[in-house]
């Protein structure tokens, strides 16, 4: 954001937390700011249950952008007479009992037709079953409960599954880089505990072992990270579960150590061989790759060349040439005079399907969203159905790095300022090296191609990012 739009943003939401517990009405500023109480008398509301302060207050943040957005662009295409959308914007400021309590109280609103849900996940299961006795559907965006098993009759998810981030994670790591011994960083929380098992689980169906895991704790707003037993026990790769601050912290640990990532032949020690991995450990640094799941790719966290993270190719949705992200870069940049770069998308498109439930109708606004077929709005084809309430498919999760300066990547020049993530093609690959994204996109992302006919092309001729194979010494 603009310095000026930003602190309007945040002013607003700190009065937004008076405005939650209190009936006072919040001065108004400059820019569209959160609003916790609807304005019309006959609107149809979707709310937005977001951390809007404190550590973690980039999921409100980001949700907010993307959804105020989206109830414009809902509005500017309702036909005459039409009932308008408004959004309701609250903040559990972290807690999931108070986030929990919001979400009942939203769904409890006669109006109310459906909730972008951006707190801690933990807060959302529990609302279930008044999600149930409202009819109306809650959307997911930061987090996973579907790779929990945690996604109900009401619940829906736009970000992508935990153990589809990791197994393309262990494929990465055992298959191409072919390390052997790796390490992994999470929290204590239940989505740490559930990495810690995907990435486990991966590592095992392809032939690895299980990460050596350290459990780091948050004291205020600064994460405590503790790589000792890491660094002791030389692991290769080092897989961070976490914030965007937590993974920041992370690296910059590493880097004070001497320890930043150089390339994969300076981080092997368990894959060397005796007499090498014994010379190794006494005369080179520890210098482990650096791998992230989805929360690692946001800007200003400044990772060397060669780290890689998980997430879908929806997360480029900032620059690459989709249409359906064409439309939604210029719907953003008319409402906020600025480009895209963090999550917004996700909301963007959270919105978007809510509003779709709602203008079909029903008595049930979930079973109606479950008719949604191949829709794009703002990122990937959405298909949805009653055992099936995930926005995205495990095909489009791949890899995206921090390109090297000796890397050829054509859109380098113009990406934005902190925010330096490509495509790994190959990432986005199967084994025999040919693409798993959508045929309807081939034409956007891939040189020489007329459509969207199979066979699907090689990773190599993808126009962006970097397109190297496991050759690459860095990536």
């Amino acid at each position: 954001m603009t310095g000026s739009r930003w602190f309007a943003c945040l002013l607003g939401c700190a009065l937004l937390v008076a405005a939650c517990d209190s009936s006072a009405t919040r001065p108004a500023v400059s820019g569209p700011t959160p609003r916790a109480s609807p304005t019309g008398r006959s609107t149809r509301i979707i709310g937005l249950v977001g951390t809007l302060s404190g550590p973690d207050s980039w999921r409100g943040e980001n949700a907010f952008e993307g959804a105020d957005v989206a109830v414009n662009g809902l509005n500017r295409k309702l036909s005459d007479g039409e009932q308008r959308f408004e959004l309701v914007t609250v903040d559990d400021r972290g807690d999931v009992a108070r986030a929990t309590d919001l979400v009942e109280e939203l769904a409890d609103g006669e109006r109310t037709v459906g909730i972008l849900y951006a707190g801690p996940q933990e807060g959302l299961s529990p609302t279930e079953p008044a999600l149930a006795r409202a009819g109306i559907p809650a959307v997911l965006c930061f987090g996973d409960l579907y790779g929990r098993g945690r996604l109900s009759p009401h619940v829906f998810q736009t970000s992508p599954s935990v153990g589809w981030e990791a197994r393309r994670i262990a494929s990465y790591l055992l298959r191409d880089r072919r390390y052997e011994a790796v390490g992994m960083v999470t929290s204590s929380a239940p989505s740490g505990r559930a990495a810690r098992r995907a990435l486990g689980s991966a590592l095992i169906e392809l032939g690895g072992r299980r990460p050596r895991s350290a459990e780091y704790s948050v004291e205020g707003e600064e994460p405590q990270i503790r790589l000792r037993d890491l660094r002791r026990e030389r692991v290769e790769a080092l897989v961070v579960e976490g914030s965007p601050t937590v993974f920041k912290r992370a690296l910059d640990q590493l880097k004070a150590r001497g320890s930043r990532y150089l390339t994969t032949d300076r981080a092997r020690a368990a894959s060397l061989p005796t007499i090498k991995r014994r010379r190794r450990a006494q005369n080179r640094p520890w210098r482990p790759q650096v791998i992230g799941f989805d929360q690692s790719l946001y800007p200003g966290v400044a990772s060397a060349p060669g780290t890689v993270a998980s997430d879908s190719y929806a997360r480029g949705a900032h620059y690459l040439p989709i249409p359906s992200m064409e439309a939604f870069r210029a719907d953003y940049e008319r409402w906020w005079d600025e480009a895209p770069t963090g999550w917004e998308q996700r909301a963007y498109d959270a919105v978007h399907m809510l509003g779709w439930a709602a203008r079909r109708g029903g008595r049930d606004l979930a079973d109606s969203l479950e008719k949604m077929r191949s829709l794009r709005f703002g990122g990937l084809e959405i298909t949805l159905g009653p055992r099936d309430h995930m926005a995205l498919e495990a095909s489009d999760v791949g890899l995206w790095a921090v390109p090297s300066p000796a890397a050829r990547v054509s859109e380098r020049g113009s990406l934005p300022s902190g925010l330096s993530w490509v495509p790994l093609a190959r990432g986005f690959a199967r084994p025999g090296g040919r693409t798993r994204v959508s045929p309807e996109d081939y034409r956007d992302l891939f040189s020489g191609r007329t459509g969207g006919r199979r066979p699907a092309p090689s990773f190599r001729r993808m126009a962006f990012g970097v397109t190297t194979g496991r050759s690459d010494p860095v990536h």
